[in-house]
């Protein structure tokens, strides 16, 4: 299992990005979705995987990063964020 985080940044304010959420949902068992256009997950799949299966949703001039994460971060969320993080990442 992989904790991901996968981030993007949308240039059509008019197309429906409706199924890359959904896309996203669907392809992690679970999923934590708290800022806006980042989303961290826990699949099965790859960084490179996860990725090559949201490219379709998305279009050519949008931007994608699907990373994997680590015991090592830091930031300022709420405790709930938190609890999350460290219930799965080891």
């Amino acid at each position: 299992m992989a904790i991901l985080l996968i981030t993007y940044k949308t240039r059509n304010p008019t197309k429906d990005y409706g199924p890359l959420y959904e896309g996203i949902r669907n392809n992690c068992s679970k999923w934590w979705h708290y800022l806006d256009d980042v989303w961290i997950v826990e699949t099965t799949d790859s960084a490179d995987e996860l990725a090559k299966k949201l490219y379709p949703l998305i279009l050519r001039n949008d931007h994608l990063l699907v990373v994997r994460l680590v015991k090592e971060y830091q930031g300022w969320l709420p405790k709930e964020a938190w609890d999350w993080l460290n219930e799965r990442i080891f």
